[in-house]
Parts: structure tokens; C-alpha cells; sequence
């Protein structure tokens, strides 16, 4: 009675059942927790910025130890001593897509407005001029680093030398953030431009959202092909463990990420967690109609794409998404770096944790 009923689970009804089960649980689990900080955000996110920065930075951690301790190793494990070259591969090939990305839109965005450059700079003058006195106590409490210069410009010279070493630190320190700081209490900035600097800021996140996407797409097709070609349901329900207990996490974490790179439409932001909870699924499908041609499969293709997707991973993680938070440290206060590093740490721990003790397969 005993063997039979332990025997049970290994049959093709229960692998198939498994599968089906894993099919559910990771495409419906990782799109909830995709979608959820939809809802976290859009009323707190202008509230509570620093908050938003804290879990940008926990998933970036989570990112980086998805590349690092749970892909790099099973790429090692697979290609030996060149894993580290194609995991650089994909980190190079990210870096390169991105240059050129940002090099046409930047070219194409230069272009089209040389013909106004005068008459911005003429309303960038008047506009600094009218708002000076209105915006100069935010600077001081919200700026460190410019500040303390600033305080000491005020303090000495006439008003012309004044106004020009303001602008000058403004041009260095970043004009998008003061003017949309000085918008909120003068009022809209002069029309146009706040499109033209968002434009400008969306081609420039594009790459990250993209490449993020793209790597994390990657890797759940993986996780789900690995799930798929399984011969027994034991088998199939512990990666299934393994797989969900990380995926909702780094779900999450894409999620959090869209919200910040602008995803306003909720569809937008929608589709492309749908795509990211579809891989999993898919590759699942296909793994269960590859089940006898897996030589290659296993042994050489699946390992290199992976290895682009962990490279890929690190490009978007230690380029694209810590540079842009830690800068987001000017416009609060000091304390808010100890905190994005202490979130950094959190996510990487709690990503390690789960790599290092389901790694059991």
C-alpha cells in the first residue's frame, strides 16, 4: 500500500497536474505582485517620495542578487570558466544598446528645438528672476552640497553676481528638479517645456525599462522551461517552490520599478507585467513539448541565454537604477543615502537567503 501511494505522484497524471498547477501559481502570482504597487504608489508616491526611493533600492538589491548569487552560479555550473565571459557579455551588449539608444534620442531630441535655444534661455532668466525670493527657502531646507554655497553667495556680492552664480550652480546641480519644485509654488513653468524635459527624461529611462523587462522575461522563460521538462511531480512542485518564492519577489520589485520610470497609463504598466508573468508560462508549454530533444537545449542554449539575462540584470541594476536614486539624494535630506544603502542591503539578504537555502533544487 505504502509503495503504491508514495509511487502515485511520480505517474504522468500527476506531472501533467503539476505542471498545470505551476502554469496557475506562477503566471496569476507573479502578475499580482507586479500589479500591486500600482496601488501602493499613486496616491503616496508624490506624498512620501523617500519611500518610493526605499523600495526602488530593496529591488534593486533583489535584482542584484538574482544576477549574481542565484544566476551566476548555475551559469558556472553549465559553462565552467566561461561563464563570468558570457555574464559580462550580456552586461556589455545591455551597455551598448544603451549608448545607442540614448544617442539617437538625444540627437533627435538636440534637433528638433535648435531653432528656440534663445528664446528658453530669455525665459529661463525671467522665470529664475520672478521666482528667486518664492524658491530660495525650499532650496535650503530640501538641497545639501549646492546649499551651503548658495547661503554664502546670498550673503555676499551685489544682486547681478548673485543671480548669476545661482544660475550657474542651477545648471550644475540640475534644472529639471528646481524648475518643477519652483512650479509648485509659482505656478506652471512657461508651456512647453515641462513636456520637453519629460520627453527628454523618457528616452533616457526607456533603455533601463526596456533591458530590465527584457532580461527578467528571459529568465523567467528559463525558470519555466527548467519546470517543464521535469519527469516527475515531486520534481515539478519543489522547483515550483524554488521558482515562486523568488519570481513574486523580483516581481514586485518590477513593478516598483515601472511606477518610477513613469508608467502612467496603467495599462501600459499592465501589459508589460503580464508579459514578464507570462515567461514562466510559457516556457513551462514549451518545456513540456520539448520533453525528449533537451541535449543541446540544456547542455549549451539555455545556459548562454542566461547568462546574457544575469549581465543584462547587473547593466540595469548598477547603471540605471542605483546611480538614478542615489541622485535623488540632493533634493531630500542626507539621511535618506544610509537609508537607500540599508535597502539595497535588505533586498540583497533576502534574495541571498532564499537563492542559498532553495538552491536544494
Amino acid at each position: 500500500m505504502l509503495p503504491s501511494n508514495g509511487s502515485e505522484p511520480a505517474g504522468p497524471v500527476g506531472q501533467n497536474e503539476a505542471k498545470l498547477l505551476a502554469i496557475v501559481v506562477l503566471g496569476f502570482g507573479s502578475f499580482l505582485c507586479g500589479v500591486l504597487p500600482i496601488y501602493i504608489s499613486q496616491r503616496n508616491r508624490q506624498r512620501y517620495p523617500g519611500t518610493l526611493s526605499f523600495l526602488l533600492c530593496l529591488g534593486a538589491g533583489v535584482l542584484l542578487a538574482t544576477a549574481i548569487v542565484h544566476m551566476l552560479p548555475e551559469i558556472r555550473e553549465a559553462l565552467g570558466e566561461y561563464a563570468e565571459i558570457v555574464f559580462c557579455s550580456g552586461f556589455f551588449l545591455m551597455y551598448a544598446i544603451d549608448e545607442l539608444v540614448e544617442f539617437c534620442g538625444i540627437a533627435g531630441h538636440d534637433h528638433g528645438e535648435d531653432g528656440e535655444g534663445e528664446r528658453r534661455a530669455e525665459q529661463e532668466g525671467r522665470y529664475g528672476d520672478d521666482s528667486d525670493a518664492a524658491s530660495t527657502s525650499s532650496r535650503r531646507e530640501r538641497r545639501y552640497g549646492a546649499n551651503e554655497e548658495t547661503k554664502s553667495l546670498l550673503g555676499s556680492g551685489n544682486d547681478s553676481e548673485v543671480t548669476a552664480s545661482r544660475r550657474s550652480l542651477e545648471s550644475v546641480v540640475g534644472l529639471g528638479g528646481n524648475l518643477s519644485r519652483r512650479s509648485s509654488l509659482n505656478g506652471p513653468p512657461p508651456a512647453g517645456r515641462g513636456q520637453r524635459s519629460a520627453q527628454s527624461a523618457a528616452e533616457l529611462q526607456l533603455t533601463g525599462v526596456f533591458g530590465l523587462l527584457l532580461a527578467l522575461c528571459m529568465h523567467s522563460l528559463l525558470e519555466g522551461l527548467a519546470i517543464g521538462v521535469q519527469n516527475s511531480g515531486p520534481k515539478v512542485l519543489l522547483l515550483l517552490g524554488a521558482v515562486s518564492a523568488h519570481k513574486f519577489v523580483v516581481g514586485f520589485a518590477l513593478g516598483v520599478q515601472l511606477v518610477a520610470n513613469g508608467a502612467r497609463e496603467r495599462c501600459s504598466h499592465v501589459l508589460q507585467v503580464l508579459t514578464f508573468s507570462l515567461g514562466s508560462v510559457a516556457g513551462i508549454g514549451i518545456g513540456m513539448g520539448l520533453d525528449g530533444l533537451n541535449e543541446t537545449l540544456t547542455t549549451l542554449i539555455m545556459p548562454v541565454l542566461q547568462g546574457l539575462a544575469g549581465g543584462t540584470l547587473l547593466y540595469v541594476t548598477v547603471s540605471e537604477v542605483l546611480p538614478r536614486e542615489r541622485a535623488k539624494r540632493r533634493w531630500h535630506t542626507r539621511a535618506m543615502g544610509p537609508g537607500q544603502f540599508g535597502a539595497v542591503v535588505v533586498g540583497f539578504s533576502l534574495m541571498s537567503a532564499l537563492s542559498l537555502v532553495l538552491s536544494d533544487e
